[in-house]
């Protein structure tokens, strides 16, 4: 109940502030993203499998939100608007990205001060995602990371909420037994 209350709260305060990007508040910018910043890296990670590409989908992200919170439509759900802007910066930035052989992968440290942030950035945790397949990570990062319900999810990759529900429970249990089987050794 708390956690449906607050995530309420977090929905508001994040559609309040695109709606101040929209009459040209250029602070709202910078309340948005620090709200906003894990699930949207988290997503982009999920999807790219990449650092250097995540950061930069998530940068893409914040520019396109900021350029198109005049197209706003407020009806309580922004974040799942926000990860359709992602999901259309992902989808270009790969297939601009794919056909680049990178030549070196550049480790950065994961942002001290945002414990969320290194959970993700975390080697075990990259592992443990990369045992599922790459709509069932998505699933499992959009739900458990950006808090998105599962219908929203289903909405935003355009499949059945009973495919979501299903890929859910599936890639959760994939995760429980590697984590027991881990624990076991």
């Amino acid at each position: 109940m708390i956690l449906a209350e607050e995530r309420a709260r977090n929905d508001a305060r994040i559609e309040e502030l695109i709606l101040l990007m929209a009459d040209g508040d250029t602070s709202a910018m910078g309340d948005l993203y620090l709200l906003t910043k894990t699930s949207v890296y988290a997503y982009a990670l999920s999807k790219t499998a990449d650092k250097e590409l995540a950061e930069d989908v998530t940068h893409d992200t914040f520019v396109r939100v900021f350029k198109y919170a005049k197209q706003y439509k407020p009806m309580g759900k922004p974040m799942a608007w926000i990860m359709s802007i992602e999901l259309n910066v992902i989808r270009y930035n790969y297939n601009k990205t794919k056909r680049v052989v990178l030549v070196e992968d550049v480790e950065r440290e994961p942002d001290e001060r945002d414990p969320i942030e290194q959970m993700i950035s975390s080697d075990f945790l990259r592992g443990l995602l990369g045992n599922l397949g790459e709509q069932e990570r998505e699933i499992v990062v959009l739900h458990a990371v950006s808090g998105l319900k599962h219908r929203e999810i289903a909405r935003l990759h355009e499949i059945p909420l009973s495919t979501v529900l299903s890929k859910y429970a599936r890639a959760i249990k994939k995760l429980q037994k590697i984590l027991a089987e881990e624990d076991a050794r």
